[in-house]
């Protein structure tokens, strides 16, 4: 596996367009998984920071504490 944070957070990107919206978000071990079938490694913390440099981009991505997933809540 590749650890590569570049690449990493374009694909944590891409898993937000692609996967989520309003109504449908990602758990963290679902993006932790997801950035492994893709050959690269992350963990947690690193994911959080990416999250927030993908929110201050511009990416609407938000928390819903009811069911603990993250989504891309407009586009």
């Amino acid at each position: 596996m590749k650890k590569n944070v570049r690449l990493r957070v374009l694909y944590v990107m891409e898993l937000f367009v692609e996967q989520t919206d309003a109504d449908n978000g990602v758990t963290m071990k679902e993006i932790l998984d997801w950035l492994e079938e893709h050959d690269l490694t992350g963990e947690r913390k690193s994911i959080y920071e990416d999250i927030r440099a993908l929110q201050q981009f511009g990416l609407d991505i938000q928390y819903n504490q009811s069911d603990k997933t993250y989504r891309l809540a407009s586009r």
